[in-house]
């Protein structure tokens, strides 16, 4: 079956937005009968990195502008999918890009938190900011503006309150003080955030498991009601190199038509190392692309949603984790 044709315009002045959105960003829910022609792939891996247009087209949707405050829960297909690491790395990008305070929130507390490798995260060039000029092939990260928010929030909590109400209180708190706030979840938490969740992304690993893996998640999302969050969802496929290029294409079989969008991100060795690797290593190329395509798909479908109605969340009172995270 042939890939859908994608165009992409250029913008065509203040008066009309940025036609970088095809039908297939936007609100899936209307449609779920449509075939795959009128979903999106996006495989950045599969070209140079740095190329222009790709580029351009990329970082275009992630500038897009978006209504209120979004949610985004990150949810692993399977152990080991990558579920953290993809939180952190579009949360940095997203900050980068748009120039703006992003949040993630830990709620998967344990040995490798999201607040544990934080600290250790590759750098990120993204290339010029929105407001100054590039410096060069390989430019120098400008100060992060990511909002690392640990598990211990969650301190806070009523007492007899289940930790899944406490997660989805504390996720509703910090979407009314950021605009763009991803969360890590752990199994308990799971099932309320996707309750309160705006986007989801879906991560699974270039392996054997992926594509069973990938097939279960999304029955189990359509039998607990969120059929419509998965149909909408972004498929995440961490790993992919040429050896393991068949798996990844067995799991797209199984994506495709599923989701709203398939994103591969390549193999690199600087999201595999641990707390003690040296701080100063920078994300390799060809990740950061494939980073910034899946924030400018995210982007450009929450930008094209209308604005949630949001309920007053309750108080909580998360509280830092790390010493890169912004003050509450």
């Amino acid at each position: 079956m042939a890939r859908p044709t994608v165009t992409v315009t250029g913008d065509r002045g203040g008066d009309r937005p940025l036609r970088v959105v095809e039908r297939a960003l936007r609100g899936p829910s209307d449609r779920r009968g449509d075939g795959w022609r009128d979903r999106v792939v996006v495989v950045p891996g599969g070209h140079r990195p740095g190329q222009p247009d790709f580029a351009q087209r990329d970082r275009a949707r992630a500038l897009l502008q978006v209504a209120g405050s979004r949610r985004i829960v990150v949810l692993g297909c399977t152990v080991g999918a990558g579920q953290t690491m993809t939180t952190l790395m579009t949360g940095e990008i997203l900050a980068r890009i748009r120039d703006e305070p992003v949040a993630v929130l830990d709620l998967n507390s344990g040995s490798g938190s999201l607040a544990q490798r934080a600290g250790s995260m590759p750098a990120v060039a993204v290339g010029p900011s929105p407001n100054g000029p590039a410096q060069g092939s390989r430019p120098q990260p400008r100060p992060s503006q990511l909002a690392v928010i640990g598990s211990e929030a969650l301190a806070g909590h009523s007492p007899g309150e289940d930790s899944g109400r406490s997660a989805a209180r504390v996720l509703e708190l910090l979407s009314a003080r950021y605009h763009l706030t991803l969360a890590d979840p752990g199994a308990p938490a799971v099932p309320r955030v996707l309750s309160i969740a705006d986007q989801l992304l879906l991560v699974a690993p270039a392996s054997a498991d992926a594509a069973r893996a990938i097939a279960m998640t999304m029955e189990w999302l359509e039998a607990h009601g969120h059929a419509e969050l998965g149909s909408g969802s972004i498929t995440v496929i961490n790993g992919v190199s040429r050896p393991t290029m068949g798996y990844v294409e067995q799991a797209e079989a199984v994506a495709r038509g599923r989701c709203r969008a398939i994103v591969r991100v390549p193999w690199d060795d600087q999201l595999r190392l641990h707390e003690d690797a040296p701080g100063d290593r920078l994300l390799g190329p060809a990740a950061v692309q494939a980073y910034t395509a899946l924030a400018g798909v995210l982007v450009a479908g929450l930008a094209t949603a209308p604005e949630p109605r949001r309920a007053q969340p309750q108080q909580a009172h998360p509280r830092q984790a790390h010493p890169r995270q912004a003050q509450l």
